[in-house]
């Protein structure tokens, strides 16, 4: 009897019907590699791990598989370049050697952790064009406060918010902060010790070691930041410095900062650091770079290989941690803000009015600086900060600002008639009737301030 020889592919394809009993082992639908790697996004997952200096053992809740190891990966190779001394930070200040920092708006690009608007000071001339996060944050808050609308000319609206700052006798140097790490952080730790357990078990061993591997690569790296704190610098003002009221903002929304020039020095040079006591910062931050650039390719590659119950596990288990992380920045976020500006600013009173026009916006602000009746500035001051917010060149402009600054200079109320807008040396009708306009809004601006004292 003839017996036909079975060829040796299906002899392969029955054994491994019979050895593998996973779920969906014979499945012929496959998830493309290229659809896993990029099915969810790594900037959120980016700042969860960047934020795990805040909070109090935070560094040991971040084991778990998690989206955009490349993303985060990529942007550790450029933390690497820019690891900076504490003398550089802190010079004078007799640190221990081998402590370093890191700037964290490299890890909290869209996080709002950017700088701030431009700050000019009405006392010390100062001028800025550019100022730290908490700055930043300050004028976030201003703007989404609602405030009070002052009757006048219309042209286009000038948010004004003034800033009574007080005076914290716990700001220091540096300052370190701490919060409490959220509980529902043990859910996708939980996830992917599960869906790893479960690959191991049905010996899914791809994804098995895909999932473990991007729990040791989060793990490691959450417990790297975690061991640094993060610290807030800020440059401590010369004895006898004048008062730090200063204007922060530009275009349609500006702010008016009054305190003491510890307190704004804070808001307008302050600056953020992660401050790590290791001289092998930088090689610590290369080693989690490379290890996390190698867990993305070995995804590519090893997760396809799995079957199909496999890959579903893997995927569960970073779609469960994206969820996670989009929740702790929607959530969580504003918390730590709000306890870092506290730790700063304590609670400063916060009022906002809304000008109908821009010219009457700034004599206002130079006004409410003025609530102790000393002098606001001397005219060259003065007429810089006008300048810097106002038309300059033009002659009406000119002399409105010379007329106004000398009022506010002698300590003269703000009213105005004939003798004012027939200048002299406005020989034509439409820019006398140019200034008059502008002068009026600097009554306007003059009965506003003074009816809010």
């Amino acid at each position: 009897m003839y017996i036909p020889e079975i060829p040796e592919t299906v002899q392969l394809q029955g054994r491994s019907f019979a050895t593998d009993s996973s779920p969906l082992a014979n499945a012929t639908f496959m998830l493309n590699s290229m659809g896993v790697a990029g099915l969810l996004g790594g900037e959120e997952a980016m700042s969860t791990v960047a934020l795990a200096q805040i909070y109090n053992k935070r560094k040991w809740s971040g084991w778990y598989n998690t989206p955009g190891s490349y993303i985060i990966g990529k942007r550790f190779q450029r933390l690497a370049r820019s690891v900076i001394s504490d003398s550089h930070v802190n010079p004078g200040s007799g640190a221990s050697f081998g402590t370093v920092h890191i700037d964290p708006a490299l890890l909290l690009q869209h996080d709002g952790w950017s700088k701030g608007p431009v700050f000019k000071g009405i006392y010390s001339g100062t001028s800025m064009h550019e100022t730290g996060p908490l700055a930043s944050l300050l004028t976030k808050k201003c703007i989404r406060m609602p405030g009070s609308k002052v009757e006048g000319r219309k042209t286009q609206p000038v948010n004004v918010t003034i800033v009574e700052l007080e005076p914290n006798p716990n700001l220091q140097p540096q300052m370190r902060f701490h919060h409490s790490s959220p509980i529902c952080a043990i859910i996708p730790i939980a996830v992917s010790l599960a869906t790893c357990a479960i690959c191991g078990l049905y010996g899914e061993w791809y994804a098995f070691s895909m999932i473990l591997l991007g729990i040791l690569a989060r793990g490691l790296t959450c417990a790297f930041i975690g061991s640094g704190k993060l610290v807030f610098h800020h440059p401590k003002p010369a004895d006898g410095s004048p008062p730090g009221d200063g204007i922060l903002g530009c275009d349609h929304e500006l702010v008016l900062l009054k305190g003491h020039e510890n307190v704004v020095n804070a808001i307008t040079r302050g600056r953020f650091f992660f401050s790590f006591q290791s001289k092998h910062t930088c090689r610590l931050v290369e080693m989690c770079s490379f290890l996390l650039i190698a867990q993305a390719i070995a995804q590519l590659i090893c997760v396809p290989q799995s079957n199909l119950f496999g890959q579903l596990m893997f995927v569960f288990s970073i779609a469960t941690s994206w969820v996670y992380n989009l929740w702790f920045l929607s959530y969580d976020k504003v918390e730590v803000r709000e306890e870092i500006f506290r730790s700063v600013l304590g609670s400063p009173k916060l009022n906002k009015f809304v000008f109908p026009n821009r010219s009457s916006a700034i004599v206002s602000l130079l006004l409410f600086s003025n609530d102790d009746g000393g002098l606001p500035g001397d005219p060259k001051k003065l007429k810089k900060i006008m300048d810097g917010f106002l038309p300059s060149g033009a002659l009406v402009w000119e002399i409105w600002k010379g007329i106004v600054i000398e009022h506010l200079t002698n300590g003269r109320p703000l009213h105005f008639d004939e003798t004012h807008w027939n200048h002299q040396d406005l020989p034509s009708q439409t820019d006398r009737l140019l200034l008059q306009t502008l002068l009026k809004d600097a009554e306007m601006a003059y009965s506003a301030s003074g009816s809010n004292e």
